[in-house]
């Protein structure tokens, strides 16, 4: 039996050794033959010649290397590299040579047309994405086009995104952040077809330590492109011109998002219009903390701005030479470590008309003004930053260094009650730095942070008058330092902490007028204003079941020294501020949650209005400081409701707030001849204000589309005293707004849109009322005529009361066609303002004014653009 065992035994050792002998492992690298970069992903078959029959298999790995063990003679066997977008080659194997590389060139690859139906949106945890494809069509150029189809997804008109009524916390490309903040640059400069998906990330914690210790209830974005879309340059490139007038467009994108780099940058010019500058703005400040916020701006105490517009789309009215560029780079330096810079500049030369009559109600009497303006203004802006950032489950480290640099001027032309000639200079200059630190040890976690910022605002203003001229000079200046530690605890359910820090501010203006009456006060201002506030804030965090529950009760001692250096007098102060909210939130289910919060609040000193001199801010408005360190008290309440059904695209919020505020100072203006003297009066006033909305949007999947409506509506009691005589008033603004979003046909698109507003004031001690209806209707068409050829037509109808028996009505029209040729170039023909109107007029009322305004609109334009998508 033992000799049987040991034969067998023996023989299977034989087997086993010829087995390994014979085995052989074929090795290689494939790279890409025009850059020589390791290609990921490639199917490597090992095959018979002639053959179709597959004898081994692998797939090539990040650095492009290949391991593939076989048993089979290699003569007449050849291996096979394949992969999406690339040509596939093939070599022949020798028997003794076991590597083997390859160099793969690109090629297009055409696909028979398949349907394949998905669901638009599928849940994960708290993550939620979106299918693009289901959302898209030929007629979306960049991603933003697409994010305002999405259900449960908000995109205003300065491109700011929310989900279900809140608004972001984060934005990530392929899970990095390399914008900080400013995400319109990817949102407005992406291609849609680049991207594969939009993924939600709901109550995102963006600080991985804390992800179990701090909830958030904001949500984060996280773009994923499609696999052809990374690891190669990709872009777009549009440019076209046309006339009455004569006009431009130029628009440049390239970008790479590579697994450890990516790059992003834009160059952008037109005068048609639309105002690129928007992609440069910040829509995430995160620089700030729960109690005292870290960020601080210098007053602008000169104003001087030409008529803003409401409701109409700004690019009717918008007469403009805009360029902007932006270089965005990210590098992956370790595991969880980046290093990011933004350079960005914009220049924008905007020219305006327009005539306004403005009503002032006063508890005896109205005055009326007339006022036609032509303005011109030029602003430059330049932005720089470095950022290094690790984010890790133990440690979170950022630090960001900034600068922000602005020239704007501003010249207006002005006929009317009060003839001028406004010319404003206001450049600003800010340098920043941001430095945050986390440490977590097992259950507790330390924290360190500063920011320290240096500004500068030296502002001139000239008013030229048929019986003379002033001119009004102011310089500012300031250093603000925020620097805070604190320490947490974990005890779950529990998370109890204790935040202490120190605000260090150190300000100065100086200002000097010539040409105001000495009647109506002094013109010089030489103030100084330091303060150093202590806090501390104690917080505490519960979250269990379905509760999440945040206390926190915030309390702070500032010494203030103030110093008006003309007449060498000093006021200084101490004072004491607690300011306790609380956070409750219960999820019901998985679809349906419900928060309340509130707070009592004392609002921080307005130490910018403290000087006794006069500063002229614009050719009528004078405005005069108050040293008073008496601070406003507030009280809020708010709750929110959020359903969602992901699955059924459905989703829908609901919120109402009320807040109460009191103030031992009440703001005052006085009209003195061609003046109005802003000031504030020492008497206590209470305000009170009410806020509640909703909205709600649902996925028609069968017509590949979306509807969605939404209601505001807010009321406002409040006191302003006028020449002496206090006017108590209330004013109401609501609005609803449906949108309608479908895609029936696949040679048919429609979206409409119409929004219906009021707005209303009531001068309760005289018992007047005034309002008026606001009535606005979007309707575009996109008709496919065949599958290269292009229509849409678009449209906007406005209707606002000018009064109680009038008013006016305005139809605009668009038209466009496209055609796309073989190769991907798209050639289109533009017309805008079709049937050339003239003018938009609409009435609104803003504190005890109702102000009727007309603005000139651009006239048609007609132009002609070529865009390619590589």
């Amino acid at each position: 039996m033992r000799t049987h065992q040991r034969y067998i035994t023996l023989t299977l050792l034989c087997i086993l050794a010829l087995q390994l002998h014979a085995q052989i492992t074929l090795t290689g690298v494939v790279r890409l033959q025009r850059t020589g970069q390791p290609l990921s992903g490639v199917m490597v078959n090992l095959k018979q010649e002639g053959s179709k029959r597959i004898l081994k298999f692998t797939r090539t790995q990040a650095d492009g290397s290949y391991k593939l063990q076989t048993t089979t003679p290699l003569a007449g066997n050849e291996l096979q590299f394949s992969l999406m977008g690339y040509a596939t080659e093939t070599l022949s194997l020798s028997e003794g040579q076991t590597q083997y590389d390859m160099m793969m060139t690109e090629k297009s690859t055409e696909l028979r047309e398949v349907i394949v139906k998905a669901p638009s949106i599928h849940q994960r945890g708290d993550t939620l994405a979106y299918n693009v494809a289901s959302f898209a069509d030929i007629n979306d150029k960049s991603l933003a086009d697409v994010l305002k189809k999405m259900p449960g997804i908000e995109v205003s008109e300065s491109g700011e995104i929310k989900h279900n009524g809140k608004p972001l916390n984060k934005f990530y490309i392929e899970g990095r952040d390399m914008l900080g903040g400013r995400y319109n640059l990817a949102t407005t400069n992406i291609h849609q077809a680049d991207v594969a998906s939009v993924e939600v990330l709901q109550n995102h914690q963006p600080i991985k330590a804390l992800e179990d210790m701090s909830f958030s209830e904001s949500p984060a974005i996280n773009i994923r492109l499609k696999e052809a879309a990374k690891s190669r340059l990709v872009g777009t490139i549009k440019t076209g011109g046309g006339f009455s007038p004569n006009v431009w467009e130029s628009e440049a994108t390239l970008m790479r998002f590579a697994k450890k780099t990516q790059l992003l940058n834009t160059l952008k010019s037109n005068n048609i219009g639309t105002d690129v500058t928007r992609d440069n703005m910040v829509l995430i400040d995160d620089i700030g903390s729960s109690f005292l916020s870290r960020n601080y701006t210098l007053k602008n105490h000169i104003n001087v701005i030409p008529d803003r517009l409401m409701d109409i789309s700004e690019n009717r009215v918008r007469k403009n030479q805009t360029h902007t560029i932006s270089m965005n780079n990210l590098w992956g330096v370790g595991k969880n470590t980046d290093l990011s810079t933004q350079l960005l500049y914009s220049h924008d030369r905007l020219v305006s008309a327009s005539c306004s009559q403005t009503s002032y109600f006063l508890n005896d009497s109205t005055i009326l003004t007339n006022e036609n303006q032509k303005a011109k203004t030029r602003q430059n802006k330049l932005s720089a930053s470095i950022a290094l950032n690790t984010n890790t489950s133990r440690l979170y480290f950022t630090n960001t260094l900034s600068t922000d640099l602005q020239w704007n001027d501003t010249n207006i032309d002005m006929e009317g009650t009060y003839p001028n000639r406004q010319t404003a200079r206001q450049p600003s200059y800010k340098v920043h730095d941001k430095f945050e630190l986390l440490r977590r040890t097992g259950k507790q976690a330390f924290t360190f942070n500063s920011y320290n910022a240096y500004m500068s605002n030296p502002h001139t203003l000239l008013v030229q008058r048929p019986n003379g001229t002033q001119q009004q000079n102011v310089r500012s200046q300031a250093f603000f330092s925020n620097s805070s530690t604190s320490l947490g605890y974990y005890l779950k359910p529990f998370m109890v902490s204790m935040n202490l820090g120190l605000v260090i501010l150190s300000r100065s203006m100086r200002s000097i007028a010539d040409g105001i009456p000495d009647s109506l006060g002094l013109v010089h201002n030489h103030v100084g204003m330091t303060y150093l506030c202590a806090y501390v804030s104690p917080e505490a965090e519960f979250k269990s079941g379905g509760w999440q529950v945040r206390l926190a009760l915030p309390v702070n001692y500032t010494p203030y020294f103030f110093k008006d250096k003309l007449v060498q007098a000093s006021n200084n102060y101490h004072k004491v501020i607690v300011s306790p909210s609380v956070y409750l939130q219960y999820q019901f289910s998985s679809k349906f949650k419900m928060s309340l919060s509130g707070s009592i609040s004392q609002n921080e000193i307005r130490e910018q209005n403290f000087y006794n001199g006069l500063i002229l801010s614009d050719f009528r408005n004078l405005n005069t400081g108050f040293v008073n360190y008496d601070s406003e008290h507030g009280k809020s309440l708010s709750l929110s409701f959020d359903y969602k059904r992901p699955l059924n695209t459905l989703f829908a919020n609901a919120y109402i707030t009320r807040s109460w505020n009191e103030s031992t100072l009440t703001a005052s203006r006085r009209f003195i001849d061609a003046y109005i003297l802003n000031s504030f009066f020492a008497r206590k006033t209470h305000s009170n204000t009410w806020m509640t909305g909703a909205r709600v949007s649902k996925g028609l999947n069968l017509l590949r589309g979306m509807i969605s409506a939404s209601t505001d509506y807010m009321s406002f009691n409040g006191a302003l005293v006028q020449n002496n005589n206090l006017s108590h008033y209330q004013s109401n603004l609501w609005s609803v707004t449906t949108k309608v979003n479908l895609h029936p046909l696949k040679w048919l698109g429609m979206n409409y849109e119409i929004t219906y507003s009021n707005e209303s004031m009531t001068l309760k001690d005289i018992d007047i009322h005034s309002s008026s209806n606001h009535l606005s209707q979007r309707f575009s068409c996109n008709l496919n005529i065949t599958k290269a050829w292009l229509l849409k037509l678009s449209g906007e109808h406005y209707s606002n009361q000018l009064s109680d028996n009038t008013h006016k009505q305005l139809l605009l029209a668009d038209f466009s066609t496209s055609y796309t040729f073989a190769h991907g170039v798209e050639l289109s023909l533009n017309v805008r303002n079709l049937f050339n109107q003239k003018t938009y007029a609409y009435t609104s009322y803003t504190d005890l004014m109702q102000i009727r305004q007309e603005y000139e609109l651009r006239p048609r334009n007609i132009w002609a653009s070529v865009f390619f998508h590589f």
